[in-house]
């Protein structure tokens, strides 16, 4: 893409309900910063007329005019704000900051949200059910936060627990509320959302601990008005073995170190309710989460959020720790109870249809795989093939290059491009051994010749992952913990279907792409 397009645009200006929360000062522009992307380079042009940007993980270059280029270079120096930037570059502030807020959007910037004139009141709403020494603790790492708008308020709803956990924080200063039976952690968050005095609603579970600058990394990404949801990264404590060290890099719980849009079309698709702050007025404009779920329901009450017309935003630098089940038993119903969700949110959201990639050079070297036993041949012309495609698309991307004056060996343009199929390979691996891997190992048994390509297809996704994600426990147990969950996964998946009535969640919308 040329920069002199992009720099034609400016930044939307839309507004979430309800706009600004009370309390909380329009930020200022000024001291929003912005930085390079890590992972990224500049390249000057030959002629002296501008450079490019570009990445080898995932290989991509945008060609930068001259005043793209000399503000994009101040910025790899460190964060400067947009206006200070455009000032070094020669560059009219309105026109920078447009630029640098495309940028973001599409995560080559990291965009740093100024800090607060006036910090808004926040509430912490903790829904709360048994555990007594565990929501001690919680409460315990609320009461230390270090948030520069003053002490939260902290409402502890204790959800029919038996024995009541009035006597576990009777010494501690928070608001309790009782109920006299088990409602579910919807309708208690509900009960505690009703009575809450802050402009902000924060929600935490009593199986967590807030670090103290939880609330500090969140709120400033309030000053957008167009953003109703901030929510931060899950992490898990020391692992204590092999469960533990698997759920520490595998939990559904934690959307990742990269900062992101939010949204069933975005890099992160939901955010879990138990790191979690919304506006007040946003929550009260969708009815505040369904009482009638009791799983899923942070899922649907972003969705509800985001159809209202606001922005949600994943933060991972404000962070919460919260301590995985580490019993196997315990872990698989868990991850079935997930599962047995999709059926209802996709008769909630139907327009949310889970999509399936379907990358056409690993799915032709998976069927060169399947026909070796019966017609090598065949086998021997589809890999054929699949090898004419990927050297053309290296000489393309080779000549795009030399378009934009990068002259990069082939070599790595080849390693590049290999590196996406694999990516490529590993998402088709995750969703089928996520969706339909008992089904494959079925087929396996009618029709043999499908053996090697099914053990790629069941393979490649937690061996990429065990590479990847460098957990605590060997290879072996990793890919059995692994195959175990997306199997408790599934079966969970098709108890909703039954439940239900429905076959949605088992038909996706195939993505084909290279």
């Amino acid at each position: 893409m040329i920069a002199r397009a992009i720099l034609q645009e400016r930044p939307g200006n839309s507004r979430a309900p309800g706009a600004l929360s009370p309390g909380m000062a329009e930020a200022d522009e000024a001291a929003v910063t912005y930085a390079l992307q890590p992972g990224l380079e500049l390249r000057p042009a030959a002629d002296g007329d501008g450079g490019v940007l570009f990445a080898f993980r995932p290989l991509m270059a945008m060609r930068l005019n001259r005043a793209a280029f000399a503000l994009i270079e101040v910025l790899s120096g460190g964060g400067r704000s947009a206006a200070a930037a455009a000032r070094l570059a020669g560059m009219a502030p309105q026109e920078a900051a447009g630029f640098c807020d495309q940028l973001a959007r599409r995560r080559l910037l990291l965009r740093t949200p100024a800090v607060p004139t006036l910090w808004p009141t926040v509430s912490v709403i903790l829904a709360a059910r048994g555990r007594h020494a565990a929501t001690r603790a919680c409460v315990a790492s609320l009461l230390a936060l270090d948030y520069p708008g003053g002490p939260c308020e902290i409402i502890v709803v204790d959800d029919g627990s038996e024995p009541p956990l009035a006597a576990a924080l009777a010494d501690l200063p928070i608001h309790l509320i009782r109920l006299d039976r088990n409602l579910g952690q919807s309708a208690a968050r509900n009960r505690g959302a009703a009575v809450a005095r802050g402009n902000l609603l924060a929600f935490i579970d009593n199986d967590c601990l807030a670090e103290p600058g939880w609330l500090t990394a969140l709120v400033p990404h309030f000053a957008d008005p167009a953003v109703a949801i901030v929510g931060g990264r899950i992490v898990a404590p020391l692992a204590d073995g092999a469960v533990a060290a698997f759920e520490a890099v595998r939990s559904p719980l934690d959307m990742g170190s990269h900062g992101a849009a939010v949204g069933p079309d975005q890099p992160v698709a939901y955010l879990p309710t138990c790191n979690l702050v919304v506006r007040r007025e946003a929550l009260q404009g969708v009815g505040g989460f369904d009482a009638g779920m009791r799983v899923g329901e942070d899922v649907d009450f972003v969705w509800r959020v985001l159809r209202a017309g606001a922005c949600a935003r994943y933060v991972p630098s404000g962070r919460v720790t919260h301590y995985h089940r580490t019993r196997l038993p315990e872990l698989l119903q868990r991850r079935a109870d997930y599962g047995s969700s999709e059926a209802d949110l996709q008769r909630r959201h139907p327009a949310h249809r889970r999509i399936m990639p379907m990358p056409r050079l690993c799915l032709l070297l998976l069927a060169a795989l399947a026909l070796l036993p019966v017609a090598w041949t065949g086998s021997l012309a589809l890999a054929a093939l699949a090898g004419a495609l990927l050297a053309g698309e290296v000489a393309g991307k080779r000549r795009r290059m030399r378009r934009l004056g990068l002259r990069l060996p082939s070599c790595r343009i080849g390693v590049a491009v290999l590196r996406e199929h694999v990516a490529a390979l590993h998402g088709l691996s995750a969703d089928v051994i996520r969706y339909s891997g008992l089904p494959s190992l079925a087929a396996v048994f009618v029709w043999p010749p499908l053996a090697p390509s099914a053990a790629v297809l069941l393979l490649a996704a937690p061996l990429v992952d065990h590479r990847r994600l460098k957990p605590g426990c060997g290879l072996a147990p990793f890919v059995a913990l692994y195959w175990l969950e997306m199997a408790a996964y599934q079966l969970g998946v098709w108890r909703g279907c039954l439940a239900r009535r429905t076959l949605r969640p088992l038909l996706p919308s195939l993505h084909w792409k290279r």
